[in-house]
């Protein structure tokens, strides 16, 4: 009986070392399915990342679709200036004339309004630079004026200021004829040239034409001048009293 006991027991003992043996390929498999199962969440995570990404796009372009769609329409009305008499309105001008390839002038504006129906441009807080001969300038102030925009004449007004060197010309209205290349004015008109505190010369006159192809100034009209130095408005001058 001890004998059969003992038999049983290593025969048992052999079933289960090869219960053990037969269980080796299922650990394998077991730890084998995790490794595969990781791999394919890949592909699974990288779809609901776009999934995520696509859908906050959709949103966001939804989002900006019904805001534009029910903004109110007075509002965005009231951001955009409407002139009925203008064509074209600018913040700003610069314009050059150029005559036989030489630069007459330049012009410069802080807006302009272009008319509908006439060749002028309404323009405001006017700089003007005119170039002489000689290579210097003469330099123009306005707040407001007009230019035809196929002759290029102009017409300023309002607080005209015109300057070259030492001297300084106010007037309340100022012309320029593109075609002579001359700047005239039809109202009386003050040059005063400041050399010192003490020695200040002063002309009056009705009206004045400044040739800026002669580079001279012509007074008429009621002139009347105090004098203590040259005035070189501009180098060559003419004066003519009509009282």
């Amino acid at each position: 009986m001890r004998s059969n006991f003992e038999g049983k027991r290593s025969l048992g003992g052999y079933f289960t070392a090869l219960a053990l043996k037969k269980s080796k390929p299922a650990s394998r498999l077991r730890y084998f399915i995790p490794a595969l199962s990781s791999r394919q969440r890949k592909p699974a995570n990288i779809k609901i990342s776009l999934f995520i990404v696509l859908f906050c796009m959709i949103a966001g372009l939804a989002g900006l679709y019904f805001s534009a769609r029910f903004t109110p329409l007075k509002k965005i009305a009231k951001e955009i200036k409407v002139d009925s008499d203008a064509s074209l309105v600018l913040n700003s001008m610069h314009h050059t004339s150029i005559r036989n390839g030489v630069k007459e002038w330049t012009l410069k504006a802080a807006s302009a309004k272009v008319l509908k129906n006439d060749s002028k441009a309404i323009i405001m807080d006017i700089a003007v630079e005119f170039f002489l001969k000689n290579g210097e300038q003469i330099d123009v102030t306005a707040h407001k004026g007009y230019i035809n925009t196929k002759e290029n004449n102009m017409e300023l007004s309002d607080n005209v200021v015109v300057k070259y060197g030492e001297s300084v010309m106010t007037t309340d209205q100022l012309h320029y004829d593109k075609k002579s290349h001359i700047i005239y004015s039809n109202e009386p008109v003050t040059v005063i040239k400041n050399t010192s505190v003490n020695n200040t010369s002063v002309i009056k006159s009705d009206t004045m034409k400044l040739d800026l192809n002669k580079n001279t100034l012509e007074l008429k009209g009621n002139v009347y001048a105090i004098l203590s130095d040259a005035l070189d408005f501009p180098p060559n001058r003419q004066q003519e009293n009509n009282q």
